[in-house]
């Protein structure tokens, strides 16, 4: 529902306006910046790892230097890659004024070694898992997952992409120069205020900021090899969900979720993207046109004036990011193929059923509220669950140390070219969803895994449960 505005407001939102309407076009377009890119570590069979999580400083306005969080110095952090088959010696310090938990999201491996938010780090002290990658390519992610302050840690700064390869994916003709044709997007919707740093009233059951930054930058731009340009997207948004596609109306390519690839490029109008969740996409800029990612509808002039007069948590800019070709176009302009599909990944024997009802307005999962010392249900490793999941508002969906595929939406079977593991799903209001879970990793009584809506704010006031995994005895 649009928000009623003053007299007051009316008349300043009118004279600007009138301003705007006497320039020319290039009169309000706005200088972008260039996309930074996260410093890559690329990380070698057993080699150590140190997130160092303390204070930072960035520029969100150029010019208003501003105190944030961070990991090894800078705002966000590093991007970690690994290879399929390797261990990481990782080492979490926690320099910080408050208790941090932190997950690697996606990361198939027991809460042992991806964390749980009953595994805290007190300031000055320090955690170090060994971590095993036994999964397929894809792309994850890692930040604070603090019970009951996850929010306001993940919206100053601790989070960071962390992806893996294996052999098949580096011998596919993706394009696999990190920075270059393979570019990683962290977004994030921010409220700033007038000294330029950011605001965030934790009261509130959800955040939605009216500018958007993608690592770090409001509406950057990037120069890009003419050609495939392949994107890993992820939203790092506390609330907001993105509804990605290309101002130009060229069709998305969509070649993975969060945990894996599908059997082949899918083209798509547009892709919903919910807090938590990351997406694949390959754009073809053989033209050597530039072209925009943006979330939503390509805006007018007209239709920014009509903004100027409402009140509505939409975003001031819908530019994620304009992506510049550079150079010659290539003699051959094949499109890139994907690793071979297993045919038989998604055989799957149901063992068990369950039924979740969300009641994100309330904070309620089946009539209850988080409670850190409730163990929601136990599942047995190797199994297969199917959920069916009913919102009574659009949400997203996700859950840690397990793996799902979608098997309908709103009663309607799911495309079979679509399928691919995930770990996050957008929810519609009063539309159920069924849900092919498999559990491969353990987790303790002591150390649960979680599920529960991705939105941060609601999380953090109670919409979410617990779940053990234990070894199947059979």
């Amino acid at each position: 529902m649009k928000k009623q505005i003053t007299r007051r407001q009316f008349l300043q939102s009118a004279a600007l306006a009138g301003a705007f309407s006497t320039l020319p076009s290039y009169g309000i377009a706005t200088d972008r910046p260039q996309l930074k890119i996260p410093p890559l570590m690329d990380i070698g069979r057993g080699r150590p790892v140190r997130l160092d999580l303390r204070p930072a400083q960035t520029q969100f306005d150029i010019g208003k230097l501003v105190d944030v969080w961070g990991v090894n110095g800078q705002y966000l952090a590093p991007t970690v890659r690994v290879k399929s088959g390797d261990f990481v010696k990782l080492t979490y310090l926690n320099n910080l004024p408050q208790k941090i938990s932190m997950n690697i999201q996606g990361l198939q491996a027991s809460s042992e070694i991806i964390g749980s938010v009953h595994r805290t780090l007190e300031p000055k002290s320090s955690w170090s898992p060994i971590v095993s990658i036994n999964q397929p390519a894809c792309t994850c992610w890692y930040h604070a997952d603090t019970m009951l302050n996850s929010a306001f840690q993940v919206y100053r700064g601790l989070v960071g992409l962390w992806l893996i390869e294996d052999e098949p994916s580096k011998k596919s003709t993706l394009p696999n120069k990190y920075g270059v044709n393979d570019i990683p997007l962290i977004l994030q919707d921010q409220l700033l205020n007038k000294e330029g740093i950011q605001v965030l009233n934790k009261n509130l059951p959800q955040f939605l900021g009216k500018r958007l930054f993608v690592n770090g930058q409001e509406s950057p731009y990037l120069n890009v090899p003419r050609g495939w340009v392949r994107l890993r997207i992820l939203n790092a948004s506390l609330s907001r969900a993105y509804e990605l596609r290309l101002d130009n109306g060229q069709p998305l390519q969509k070649i993975a979720t969060g945990l894996g690839m599908l059997a082949k490029p899918v083209e798509m109008e547009s892709i919903r993207l919910a807090p938590s969740e990351r997406v694949e996409v390959l754009i073809d800029l053989s033209d050597g046109n530039t072209v925009s990612l943006i979330s939503g509808q390509k805006r007018d002039f007209f239709y920014k004036i009509e903004q100027i007069f409402t009140r509505n948590d939409e975003l001031t800019n819908n530019v994620i990011l304009e992506l510049r070709p550079q150079g010659l176009a290539a003699v051959l302009n094949t499109k890139p193929s994907l690793p071979a599909f297993p045919s038989d990944e998604f055989n799957l024997k149901i063992s068990q059923e369950r039924r979740f009802m969300l009641r994100p307005s309330d904070y309620l999962i089946n009539q209850k509220r988080f409670d850190p010392t409730r163990i929601d249900f136990t599942a047995q490793k190797g199994r297969i669950e199917r959920w069916y999941l009913h919102s009574t508002q659009a949400v997203g969906f996700t859950l840690q140390g397990a793996k799902f595929i979608i098997e309908t939406q709103n009663r309607k079977p799911y495309p079979l070219h679509q399928l691919a593991w995930q770990d996050t799903v957008w929810l519609e209001a009063e539309q159920e969803v069924t849900l092919l879970v498999r559990f491969d990793n353990t987790a303790s009584e002591k150390l649960p895994f979680t599920f529960g809506v991705s939105d941060f704010m609601l999380r953090d006031r109670g919409t979410m449960g617990q779940f053990n995994v234990i070894e199947n005895r059979q």
